[in-house]
This record gives structure tokens, C-alpha cells and sequence, in this order.
């Protein structure tokens, strides 16, 4: 038995370590008993856990350049399958499909006949002999037949599984109540084995579960062969359960302490011991292919996958296949299919940050080549629609996906949708730039400017002489680095490390530099770091818990720091070698609390723009206060920005005439820029600016006109030049 485990050391020998994370997926592996285990192999770009298999067609050589539908049909005249189903049930029937719902609107069972082309040969309802409310309709499909099972309640906390196998008029053959009890039975999978036909299901006392039951019922008569309870007390998630041709494979979350997926293999005898643990993920799905069992779950606001063998050892490290570019996306529910060669991933997007920010779910699918590489995402749906509840299936050169659109969104018909899917030949369409000399094109930051995606933070400062100025916070170290116009490191220095350090910014100074940090207790850490990248001096100014990112700037009095403390901005002024001259002081007061703070040296003084709150719930604005050189306030503040959620980033630079603020906008994947007066006057209604980052943008870097954003695009941090309107 193998047990994945997220993020903690293991006893494999730096060997195996290092190979774990080269493959990047960043979820050690190590094995629960004493059997011996392979380290993972970062495979080749045309290899995968297995090539060739006798009697699947030969899937296209490549899929790189992601996904293109070429067709779209509605295959349930309107209806829409009910929200709360698990996952849709959709698989191989006869030479077409077969497809599985509940109706929204009815609550009455269908199973759709599909051609290979998607349309519906046929749509009709499922009989039950049982008439009481049901809910969670799954199918599985062989041959001509289906079997499908419900939740049927019968009293107010109590509800069983009932099965019903249908013939090739979806006529029933026979049902059968599923091992009954006065508890509450959750939400069913369904796997078609060799002679039977096996049940898996959660129960427990209302409105909790206990336990991970599976029943093996005969698929002749109906009859149940024999029941197993798999686990208790784990509050488990709803199960997938799948037949490798020899075996079941079961999967459950277990939402014991942080959570674990369970994956065990069950034979007609019981569990075989063998197994796997996945730290900290949920919804798993399965699929056993000849190149092994395919397990996708989500975690994080991600979509994750690995490949086990037989033994439940990894053959296709856990990996990361999905992420979304908007951080209140939650992808989730991944289904699974493969083609010979590599699998498709589709799953759904929902957005729940709050009523303001929320937007209609997504519908999406991305394909993994055997190397593990995901290619890049399609949205089922078009623009303005919403999308849920995706299934995949390969179906001759195509992938079938049927997923529901627009449901119970306002003045729009909802759809139960299949579509054909193919891949793309070329790569599909870029982002057009503007000719001329400023083209706003996107070049790799320079190597010590490299950053994983969400594995740190960092400040960057352009800086007179053409090159760059960069503070890096990358786990527990702090570097300091300078890179010159060329793009060649001339600087890179490890500074004292120390836990808990976040929210870098960075300031020239004469002889060097200054940087500020916020620490794990909120208080503020300001140092001065010489030429050569040594770190000369540190000083600590009194914070809180509500502390975010501090501004600096050098005048003629020494550096003035601002930051948010005890509900307002205060500002400190230190001298150059970062020692006090003043100590932290009220400089500006603003109606809502402030976060992240950054500071401008314009033609009449200091300008300090923070971000705030609103009377909105998540949303943000920019708000601004003059100061003189010392850091005392010079008038009232002022509003400079419309209502954004989530601004990030302030960055400030004084121009001939004023001010120009750059932030890190909403969804991390723009750039809000704002024009100032030399008094703080807005001059110009704020611009969002698209940055055209995968992963979204960490800041923007200002300089006169110009601005210059840098944010992680793939895997590497980039830098583009934003094009001025």
C-alpha cells in the first residue's frame, strides 16, 4: 500500500527526493509498508506510462496545442440535469453512448442513446418500481443494457440505494433495494465487473456519514452477493468505484482531521491490501486504463493526477493539470477519459468569493500527454453562457463531452449539451499587439528572477542604469538580487534567513538599497543593503496582524516608510543606513482599513497610495495622501480608483506633472493604471490593462510613462511592457 503525502520530509534518500520534485509535482511519495518502491522517472516528451493498446484506435500523435470543438448538439430538448448530482454518468453503449440525468425541473430519471456523432437516438425516462423521492441518478453501461442507481427516501433521515437494469428498449429487467437500513444512504457509484455489478455508497446518521459500504449484486437477477463495509468514522466523501478487468478499485475523501483520499482494491473476497493514501485532496475520480489506474482529484483550487500500478505504486507522479487564472475560481469534480494514449481532463469552475465578485460557473477540458504535460484548457461553453457537470468519453477520433449550459440562468434557455471535440493542429489564436514601438511583447525575466508558480513573493525595481533591483522570498530564504540590462546577474545574495517573512518592497538609497518585509508577528522590518548585496543593518517598526505591504521612498529628510497600522497609515523616517530618526506616527486616516501601501516622490512631495476596503463586501479601491519629505500629511486623503475586487500591489512613481500608480488588478490577470495631478487629483479615469499571465501578475514596475509588469507566465516569471492608451 503507497501513501501520498503533501509537502512533509520522507525517508527516501536524496536521490529519490530530488527526482519527486524535478517532476514537479510536489507531493512526495513513500511507502506505508516495507514492500520496496521504484523512485518515479521523469518520463519523455513521446513516452508515457504505456504506448500502443491492441484494439483502441490510434489517437492523434499529438495533442499539444489543446482542444477544438467542431460540433454541438442538444440532446435533451431543453431539460437540464439536476445541480447536486455527484457526476454525470456517461459511457460506451452499443456503437454510441449512453448518457444518465436527473431533470432539474421534474426530478424524473432519463438515460439518453447517443450516436457517435453525439445526437440522441433516443431520450426516455427510467421506470423505478419504487415511487418515492429519489435523487443522485448514476448508470453504468455494457452492451445494450444499462444499470442505474438512485437514493430513494422513505422517511425523513432514512434512504436506501435502489438498482434498476434496463434492457435495449430501457425497459426494466429487474430492481432490487440495496442492502436497507434506518440510516441515511449517500450519493451511489456504479461499476460493471465481470459477473456483477458492484454498489458503492457512504452511510450514516443524519446529516453525517460514517461509513464506505459496497455491495456486489448479481446482474442477472438483481440479487445482492455479498456487502462490504470498506471504513468508519471518517465522515467520508461520495465514492468512485471502477473494474480493472480483474479487481475494484474504490476511492473516498475521508474528511477525517485535513483529509486524505482513500483508494483500495477489493476483490469478490474483500480488500487485497493493496491501496494508496493521497494527502489532502477531494472528489476523486478513477479510471483503470492498460496504463494503469487514473486517479484526478481536486485540491487547492487545482486539478491534480497521478497513474498507479497494480501495486498502488505511482507509475505518473502526482501532478498539477488545471489551474484557473482567477484566484476565487474553485476547479473541481474531474472526470476523467483516455484515448490510447493520453487523458482528458474536464471539470467545473465555480466562483464564490462573494454575491459581487461571483461569476457563472465554467465548464472546461484540458488533455494530458503521456509525459504528464497538460495542454492548455477550452471552455465548453461560449462567452456568455455558463457551463457544469462535464462527462468525457473517446469515441472513434473524437472526444464526446456532455455537460449542462446555462442552468437556471436568468433569461436564457438550459441545455443538456454534447459536443465533439478534436485536437488542435495548429495553436490557437493569440492575443493581437499593437505595431509600432511599443509592441507590449512578453520576455522571460531573467534566470534570477525565475519563479515557480505561487512559490513566493517578490519587489522589483527598475533602476537608473537600465537594469533591475530585485527582493525574492522563496520558502524560508530572502534574496537579494541585481541584474543588469543585458539580463546577466551581477548580484545574488542569500540574506539571514527567518520564518514568516512576507510582502517584500525594495527602494534605492545612496550607497545601496533599502528593503522592508512584513514579519510573522505584523511588525515591519526595514534593512539596508549595500552594493555588493550585503545586508548592513535592520531595524523593526511596531506592527499588527492587519499589516500588509509597506511603501518606501528616499528624500532629502532620509526614508519615510508607510505602512498600515492600527487601522491607519502611519509613516517612520529613518536615514540611510536604516537607523530611526522618527518613530512610527499617524500620517493619514482613511475610511477603511488599509493593506498593501506603496510611496511616489513626485514635484510637490511624497504621495502614499494604499489599497482599502469599501461598503461593498470584497471589493477594493486605491486611496491616496500627500506628505512632505518627513512623511507628515499634507491635506485630506483622497479616493483615486473605482471599486475592483481583490487590487494587490501598488506601485507609485512621481512624473513630471504628478503621479502614475500601477496595481495588480482584479483577478490578478490586470493591471489597473491611474494618472494623478502633482496634488493627487485624478486626472484621468483609471485603465485596466490585460497582462496576459497564466497564472496572474505579482506587480507592476513603473518608470515615467512606461509600465512594466512582471507576473508568472507558464512556469517562469516574465516581464512585459504595457502599452500606454
Amino acid at each position: 500500500m503507497m501513501t501520498i503525502l503533501r509537502g512533509k520530509r520522507l525517508s527516501l534518500g536524496l536521490p529519490a527526493a530530488l527526482m519527486v520534485l524535478w517532476l514537479g509535482c510536489g507531493t512526495p511519495v513513500a511507502p506505508m509498508k516495507s514492500e520496496p518502491v521504484a523512485a518515479p522517472t521523469r518520463p519523455e516528451p513521446d513516452q508515457g506510462p504505456t504506448l500502443s493498446v491492441p484494439g483502441v484506435e490510434a489517437p492523434p500523435s499529438s495533442c499539444a496545442n489543446g482542444l477544438e470543438e467542431r460540433a454541438s448538439v442538444d440532446i435533451a430538448g431543453g431539460a437540464v440535469a439536476f445541480f447536486y448530482e455527484d457526476r454525470p454518468s456517461l459511457g460506451k453503449l452499443d456503437a454510441g453512448a449512453g448518457y444518465v440525468y436527473l431533470d432539474h425541473d421534474s426530478q424524473k430519471a432519463f438515460v439518453a442513446r447517443l450516436e457517435t456523432s453525439g445526437a440522441a437516438k433516443s431520450v426516455r425516462e427510467i421506470v423505478f418500481p419504487d415511487k418515492h423521492e429519489r435523487s443522485h441518478v448514476v448508470g453504468a453501461f455494457r452492451g445494450s443494457d444499462v444499470v442505474v442507481a438512485s437514493v430513494v427516501y422513505h422517511a425523513q433521515q432514512e434512504a436506501d440505494i435502489e438498482l434498476v437494469r434496463l434492457d435495449a428498449q430501457d425497459r426494466p429487467v429487474w430492481s432490487a433495494r440495496i442492502d436497507p437500513s434506518p440510516r441515511l444512504d449517500g450519493t451511489p457509484a456504479i461499476a460493471w465487473g465481470k459477473d456483477e455489478i458492484a454498489v458503492a455508497w457512504t452511510r450514516g446518521p443524519y446529516p453525517m456519514h460514517e461509513s464506505v459500504r459496497v455491495a456486489l449484486v448479481n446482474a442477472k437477477t438483481g440479487k445482492v452477493k455479498r456487502t462490504f463495509e470498506l471504513s468508519t468514522g471518517e465522515n467520508p466523501g461520495v465514492p468512485s468505484i471502477v473494474w480493472d478487468g480483474e479487481a475494484y478499485w474504490v476511492g473516498w475523501h475521508s474528511r477525517e482531521t485535513r483529509g486524505t483520499i482513500e483508494i483500495r482494491r477489493l476483490t469478490e473476497n474483500g480488500l487485497s491490501g493493496v491501496g494508496a493514501t493521497l494527502q489532502g485532496g477531494v472528489n476523486p475520480f478513477l479510471l483503470p486504463t492498460p496504463a494503469g489506474l487514473a486517479v484526478a482529484w481536486d485540491q487547492d483550487r487545482k486539478i491534480w493526477l497521478a497513474v498507479l500500478d497494480a501495486a498502488g505504486n505511482p507509475k505518473l507522479a502526482p501532478r498539477v493539470v488545471a489551474t484557473h487564472p482567477d484566484p476565487i475560481a474553485s476547479p473541481r469534480k474531474p472526470v476523467l477519459a483516455w484515448d490510447g494514449a493520453r487523458f482528458a481532463v474536464a471539470y467545473e469552475a465555480h466562483f464564490h468569493a462573494s454575491v459581487i465578485v461571483a461569476r457563472d460557473p465554467e465548464a472546461l477540458i484540458t488533455v494530458v500527454e503521456p509525459n504528464g504535460v497538460a495542454t492548455p484548457p477550452l471552455t465548453l461553453h461560449d462567452k456568455d453562457s455558463s457551463g457544469e457537470m462535464p462527462a468525457v468519453l473517446w469515441t472513434e477520433k473524437k472526444w464526446l463531452v456532455v455537460y449542462n449550459r446555462d442552468r437556471l440562468q436568468k433569461g436564457k434557455k438550459p441545455a443538456v449539451v454534447s459536443a465533439h471535440l478534436a485536437c488542435r493542429e495548429a495553436p490557437a489564436p493569440s492575443e493581437a499587439t499593437p505595431a509600432g514601438p511599443c509592441d507590449a511583447r512578453t520576455r522571460p525575466a531573467p534566470e534570477t528572477l525565475r519563479l515557480q508558480p505561487h512559490a513566493g513573493a517578490a519587489s522589483v525595481l527598475p533602476l537608473d542604469d537600465g537594469g533591475w533591483a530585485a527582493l525574492l522570498l522563496e520558502k524560508e530564504e530572502m534574496i537579494f538580487a541585481r541584474i543588469d540590462r543585458e539580463g546577466k546577474t551581477t548580484t545574488r545574495t542569500v540574506l539571514p534567513a527567518a520564518a514568516g517573512r512576507r510582502d517584500p518592497s525594495l527602494a534605492r538609497v545612496p550607497g545601496g538599497f533599502a528593503a522592508a518585509w512584513i514579519d510573522e508577528h505584523g511588525a515591519v522590518e526595514v534593512g539596508n543593503i549595500d552594493e555588493a548585496g550585503a545586508m548592513r543593518k535592520t531595524t523593526r517598526l511596531p506592527g499588527d496582524p492587519m499589516t500588509r505591504k509597506p511603501g518606501l521612498a528616499w528624500t532629502s529628510k532620509g526614508l519615510v516608510v508607510a505602512y498600515a497600522r492600527g487601522g491607519a497609515v502611519v509613516t517612520a523616517l529613518l536615514d540611510g543606513a536604516a537607523r530611526i530618526v522618527s518613530q512610527p506616527a499617524p500620517a493619514a486616516r482613511f475610511p477603511f482599513q488599509p493593506g498593501d501601501c506603496a510611496l511616489g516622490h513626485g514635484p510637490k512631495g511624497l504621495l502614499v497610495a494604499c489599497v482599502t476596503g469599501t461598503e461593498r463586501t470584497e471589493t477594493s479601491v486605491i486611496r491616496v495622501s500627500r506628505l512632505d519629505d518627513t512623511g507628515k500629511a499634507i491635506g485630506a486623503p483622497s479616493l483615486a480608483s473605482g471599486p475592483y475586487a481583490l487590487l494587490r500591489n501598488p506601485s507609485v512613481i512621481g512624473t513630471v506633472d504628478g503621479f502614475l500608480i500601477a496595481a495588480t488588478g482584479p483577478f490578478a490577470r490586470e493591471v489597473v493604471t491611474i494618472e494623478l495631478g502633482p496634488n493627487g487629483e485624478v486626472r484621468r479615469p483609471e485603465r485596466k490593462l490585460l497582462s496576459s499571465y497564466g497564472y496572474g501578475v505579482i506587480g507592476a514596475a513603473v518608470t515615467g510613462k512606461d509600465i512594466v509588469v512582471f507576473g508568472i507566465d507558464g512556469k517562469t516569471l516574465a516581464e512585459r511592457k504595457v502599452c500606454p492608451e
